[in-house]
């Protein structure tokens, strides 16, 4: 769920404010790399070179005469060199380093290995390279017990399993003095200097919080420090903490595995996992660039008057200044573990860091058709959902149920799929998943989804009045659920048919929008005259 939104016009961007902080996790290595922007899309003869890569997983080549884009597989990314082609290897997590030879150091950034010279002799270690000797070393691997649906999607699954933490935020202790952090890698891994001796308070502490561009903590998963039911607005107390792990080194010294378990709150901990892959995500769709600095509120026993929502409202705590906020629910339900929700609240956070959001908000139900501009901005956040885990079912656990929606097959495990109707026209009422499938299926008719990102971010999507003319409402739903106080604010808002006009005018394939929209009998859009500027 999306609230009511504030922020820039359009046309402006938010970016990080620079505040003080306090504590480890205000660490940071700034990198000295030049700023990365976002690549245009070019014709055939515009084009470089035949081929190129647009980020770690978009190859984007010129074949007979017209350009066509390639999302690389999970497990491949994609290389410039020798050639331009996806090859084997997951792209790598931002901030780690690695050895290649004895005196070339490799530094991740935006997903791909960037050579580093050494002055010295580089030194390799698990998860780290080092150039010259770097002292006292203490190395492993992060893990953290988490649950999945079962076969069925009907539970949790029983048994916790123990799974890779990567992308997190390891800092080394002496004391109260903070000597070595980095984060770890694809598979968990980490390398800090440490003391020669070990004291009894010398200590690694994992953060749930990750870096942006600049090397100051730009995403986290943080606990509000507010027990019970909480309205949205609650400013976190002074109990609020970012989510962290601590062992002492003397412990990691004689077992370097580090596991979080269930108790101490891995729950957040598989939160951070998908707040970091979404943060990879639209940074590799988005050349490179950063989202808006973003905090997810999770406290175990604490609810929020939303359930799960997202809103790009300022807020500053722990430590720092967030653009952007997700209220997740730490009740009995356990959602914590729906990857598929919780990447769902970041959609909504990618619409308003690169897009603009309709600002349309009130109760939904799953398989009831609901205003335009919800729809919208609930299906492409379901629809972000599915192609960021590259799976077509979203699934939660709500009200001690856990349901499924299937967006390949149109189907939904708790309520019958409703379609639009054709002679309804463009500004009728429409189920959020079916703009999600509609969506789905305009991504999968192509090797690449690319296309769906750049039409969020055109022009054409940023600039009130959107041409289809629709304006936002505002509601209520009474007991049984029906719409009360339904209220025209006359605010301009865009809707699906906006995107789709953003889609086409971009080039991409009518037959592939009338395919997933299905014009004669379902959604009415008129691929043949979409509105370009």
């Amino acid at each position: 769920m999306v609230l009511g939104l504030t922020g820039c016009d359009s046309g402006e961007e938010l970016r990080p404010c620079a505040v003080d902080c306090e504590g480890a996790a205000c660490v940071a290595c700034v990198s000295s790399l030049p700023d990365d922007t976002l690549r245009p899309a070019l014709a055939c003869n515009q084009l470089p070179a035949p081929s190129r890569c647009l980020g770690p997983r978009v190859l984007e080549r010129c074949e007979g005469g017209a350009v066509h884009r390639e999302d690389c597989a999970e497990d491949t990314v994609c290389v410039e060199s020798p050639v331009v082609a996806c090859v084997t290897g997951p792209a790598c997590v931002d901030g780690v380093s690695r050895c290649t030879d004895s005196r070339a150091l490799q530094v991740c950034t935006n997903g791909r290995w960037t050579a580093r010279a050494c002055d010295v002799a580089c030194e390799a270690a698990p998860g780290r390279g080092f150039c010259g000797a770097p002292g006292p070393t203490l190395s492993g691997t992060v893990r953290y017990a988490r649950r999945f649906p079962d076969v069925a999607f009907r539970a949790w699954t029983s048994d916790v399993e123990p799974v890779p933490a990567r992308g997190f935020l390891v800092v080394s202790f002496q004391g109260g003095k903070m000597l070595d952090s980095q984060v770890t890698d694809a598979a968990g891994r980490f390398t800090l200097k440490v003391p020669s001796t070990f004291q009894e308070d010398d200590r690694v502490v994992v953060y749930a919080a990750g870096r942006g561009r600049d090397g100051a903590v730009a995403y986290a998963v943080a606990d509000p420090g507010l027990p019970g039911a909480q309205p949205m607005t609650a400013v976190p107390g002074d109990a609020a903490r970012i989510w962290s792990w601590t062992r002492t080194l003397r412990e990691l010294s004689t077992g370097p595995d580090f596991t979080v378990g269930e108790s101490e709150g891995s729950g957040a901990a598989a939160v951070f996992d998908v707040l970091g892959t979404a943060w990879r995500r639209m940074r590799e769709r988005y050349g490179g660039r950063d989202g808006l600095p973003v905090v997810a509120w999770l406290g175990f026993g604490t609810e929020w008057s939303c359930g799960a929502c997202f809103a790009p409202w300022r807020v500053t705590a722990v430590g720092r200044s967030w653009s952007a906020q997700l209220w997740l629910p730490g009740d009995s339900d356990a959602a914590w573990w729906s990857d598929a929700m919780v990447m769902h609240e970041l959609g909504h956070w990618v619409m308003a860091s690169r897009g603009t959001s309709p600002e349309e908000g009130g109760p939904h139900y799953v398989g009831v058709p609901t205003f335009p501009g919800q729809a919208w901005s609930e299906g492409w956040a379901t629809w972000f959902s599915t192609d960021a885990r590259r799976s077509p079912r979203y699934y939660d656990r709500q009200g001690g149920t856990l349901f499924w929606v299937d967006l390949s097959a149109r189907a939904s495990s708790v309520s019958p799929w409703t379609r639009p109707h054709a002679a309804d026209g463009l500004l009728q009422s429409v189920d959020e998943n079916e703009v999600a499938a509609i969506l789905y299926r305009t991504a999968a008719g192509t090797p690449s989804s690319q296309p769906l990102y750049d039409a969020l971010s055109a022009p054409a999507m940023n600039r009130a009045p959107w041409a289809r003319g629709y304006t936002r409402h505002t509601w209520t739903r009474d007991a049984k659920g029906a719409l009360a106080n339904v209220v025209d604010t006359g605010r301009p808002s865009p809707f699906l048919a906006d995107f789709l006009d953003a889609l086409v005018c971009q080039g991409f394939p009518q037959a592939l929008v009338d395919s997933a929209t299905e014009p004669a009998t379902a959604f009415p859009y008129p691929s043949h005259e979409p509105l370009c500027p």
